[in-house]
């Protein structure tokens, strides 16, 4: 199993994993959905560059309908500390959403790129 394979595999990542990550679907050698569970003002003030879909804890079950058909896509959720993406990562397991990755952290622990 190689690295990426091996960061796929966890139910928790760190930001350094996530950047990884990111490097290699900038490289097209990895699928993921990156999703911001953080509020609208949150995500408007800092993002983590390569964020696919900003949806809300808030208005969670409003808007996960978006990524309905990414259900067997990995997705790695994300939030400012790691609680919100946590609990979102537990209601789109319960939905269905078959590779859920929590970032540990969130972007406040996030080295990466950011905007």
């Amino acid at each position: 199993m190689n690295k990426t394979e091996e960061i796929l595999d966890k139910n928790e990542i760190n930001g350094e994993e996530l950047e990884h990550l990111l490097s290699e679907r900038k490289n097209k050698r990895v699928e993921f959905l990156l999703v911001d569970v953080r509020e609208e003002y949150e995500h408007n003030e800092k993002k983590i560059v390569g964020v696919d879909y900003l949806i809300p804890l808030s208005n969670f079950f409003n808007k996960v309908k978006d990524i309905d058909q990414y259900k067997s896509k990995h997705i790695i959720t994300k939030c400012k500390v790691g609680g919100r993406s946590a609990q979102a990562q537990m209601q789109l397991k319960l939905l269905g959403f078959e590779k859920v990755i929590n970032l540990s952290g969130g972007i406040s622990k996030y080295k990466g790129q950011v905007t």
